[in-house]
């Protein structure tokens, strides 16, 4: 049977494409072994030409396999995102707030929250440090209440709990500084943390000391926390989701300090990214392969993604590459690893600029590794800063969204199918960031713009390419997208104010409860149609259903639109029908 095989042990059998009829791929027994089939197909109804993987395998019966249940948790529809340090300096009053003020304030925010008929669940953020208050004492209560209302309303939670520049500071003082290496050129070999200024998000952050990625106390202490939330949460029949997260900064995203992102001059006295070429040389002084590369941050990567499928068990594991960008480049282009199977779709924006093509390659790398690697959880990818302006097209931008849907469009699907999840990067009802949420223009600003039209082209971006794309004004495709999620500000905004009493030209007469209520309709018609193809698809209403419990139904108004190595290998089925995304 001709076949190509992508594999960089394998690489050059792709010049030649073929292999014996009787080939068995490694990691299964004799017995059991299929041969791979790789072929090339060419996509020609898109703007240029992506030549893409089609990928046919038969999983070893030995390695354990993530569809092997079908009571995995996944998240579908729109959550109400509530990052618990943010809501409590929302807490209303002059007064500082004792803390069973905040608990009984946080309870009845979340319960508003899940009563809404457009809300399927809330996505809770907190920060680690907020956790873990010291080495043996751990604060869960503020989990603990958000759970308590999710299984009182019937209704799922996902987690985003973020390490990084919100790491303990118990933990942060056992870990030898490397600012010394900077300051007077003496640090120790094991030094493992290093201060960082000006960076991405550096307002949402408890710290500006950020934990190198590769230490080994962070490492372990992070996992030991996960540990224990996931003995604490996991047969809690509310979780649904968690984001993966570690070799990151103040966020769940794939984002660092860069020097493209951050080009001041950092206390270590130099540019962001030569101070990370520093570090590594420091540390691994006899690694050839790390320098000048971005290869440590996917190895941790990897690791991390091995560490959750080793604790978690059920659920949905949820990842956010955000764009191709802010990662370390050192100013250097890079060869793309031959067992990248992304890197060809979801960097042409980088390749045709020239661009960020290092970052970019590092994250499909590690999506490709998430792609492949096996275990008892689902998967998803996320977008956590969409906006009315992001590039919906991969010929427009690196990863972000159009990534995200072009993982959703394996056919036929993966199993488990990978999920597709975005998140508003500001809420439309605030003042602050209006413009530059909802305005697709931007920062071109849009005149005579409401709160409603805002959203609106928000959501045009998140379904386009999507079978109900049209009626966002969007392109319709093959794409799936499976869960949003909505500041809590957004949410209460729509629970307290109508439907404009002027018409909108671009929507008509619609509030943002009423868009809300339409889009938890559409993500259910998205869903069921891949249901039909892929039985195990499983969603917080079926997840209700065998539960023996309810949603609170509603009646969507009318529309009128304007072994690591080994797993590795283990690719799915790949097939990449036209959806509009490239172009």
């Amino acid at each position: 049977m001709p076949a190509v095989v992508f594999d960089r042990q394998l690489q050059r059998l792709v010049a030649v494409r073929i292999i014996p009829s009787n080939w068995q791929p490694r990691c299964c027994d004799s017995g059991r072994g299929k041969a791979i089939l790789i072929a090339l197909i060419d996509i020609g109804t898109m703007s240029r030409t992506i030549i893409a993987c089609w990928t046919l395998f038969f999983v070893c019966a030995a390695v354990p396999r993530a569809d092997a249940s079908q009571d995995i948790r996944r998240p579908l529809g729109v959550y109400a995102k509530v990052n618990v340090e943010d809501a409590i300096q929302g807490y209303p009053g002059s007064v500082t707030p004792s803390p069973a003020q905040l608990h009984s304030y946080l309870r009845a925010l979340y319960a508003d929250l899940l009563a809404n008929p457009a809300i399927s669940g809330i996505t809770v953020g907190m920060h680690w440090d907020n956790i873990q208050l010291s080495e043996t004492n751990y604060d869960w209560s503020y989990l603990d209440d958000a759970f308590d209302d999710a299984i009182a309303a019937r209704k799922p939670v996902q987690l985003i709990i973020t390490p990084g520049f919100n790491s303990p500071q118990c933990l942060l003082a056992k870990i030898p500084s490397c600012d010394g290496l900077f300051n007077n050129g003496i640090a120790s070999a094991d030094c493992g943390s290093v201060s960082f200024e000006g960076f991405p998000q550096e307002q949402h952050s408890d710290s500006k000391v950020l934990p190198l990625p590769w230490n080994s106390v962070y490492k372990g202490a992070w996992q030991n926390l996960l540990t224990q939330l996931s003995a604490r949460y996991s047969a809690n029949p509310a979780f649904v989701c968690i984001a993966v997260t570690g070799p990151t900064g103040p966020s769940d995203e794939m984002i660092l300090p860069t020097t493209a992102n951050d080009a001041s001059i950092q206390p270590s006295g130099l540019l962001v990214d030569d101070t990370w070429a520093a570090l590594i040389k420091h540390s691994f002084p006899d690694n050839s392969s790390y320098q000048g590369s971005d290869q440590v941050f996917i190895d941790e990567w990897e690791q991390v993604i091995d560490a959750y499928e080793r604790i978690f068990s059920g659920v949905t594991l949820s990842i956010s590459p955000d764009a191709g960008n802010d990662l370390p480049t050192f100013g250097k282009k890079v060869t793309p690893h031959p067992d990248n199977v992304l890197y060809v779709n979801d960097c042409a924006a980088s390749v045709a600029s020239n661009i960020g093509i290092m970052s970019c390659e590092a994250k499909t790398e590690i999506l490709s590794y998430f792609v492949a690697v096996t275990g008892p959880n689902g998967k998803a990818t996320r977008v956590g800063g969409m906006t009315a302006s992001s590039p919906d097209t991969l010929a427009a931008g690196d990863i972000g969204i159009a990534g995200v849907k072009l993982l959703t469009l394996f056919s036929p699907p993966l199993s488990p199918p990978f999920l597709g999840g975005a998140e508003f990067d500001h809420p439309v009802s605030g003042s602050n960031n209006f413009q530059d949420e909802g305005c697709p223009s931007y920062p071109t600003v849009c005149a005579g713009l409401t709160v409603e039209e805002a959203a609106y082209h928000v959501l045009t971006v998140f379904f386009n390419g999507t079978q109900v794309a049209a009626s966002y004004g969007g392109t319709p495709g093959n794409a799936h997208m499976h869960y949003l999620e909505v500041p809590y500000l957004d949410v209460q905004y729509a629970e307290t104010h109508p439907t404009p009493a002027v018409p909108s030209s671009i929507i008509g007469n619609m509030s943002l409860q009423d868009l809300l209520n339409k889009v938890s309709h559409d993500l259910t018609v998205i869903n069921a149609t891949r249901r039909r193809a892929a039985s195990l698809d499983f969603s917080p209403f079926e997840w209700n259903r065998r539960h023996s419990v309810h949603r609170a139904s509603f009646s969507p108004p009318r529309f009128s639109a304007g072994g690591r190595r080994c797993r590795r290998r283990m690719r799915g089925r790949w097939s990449l029908p036209n959806s509009g995304l490239a172009s």
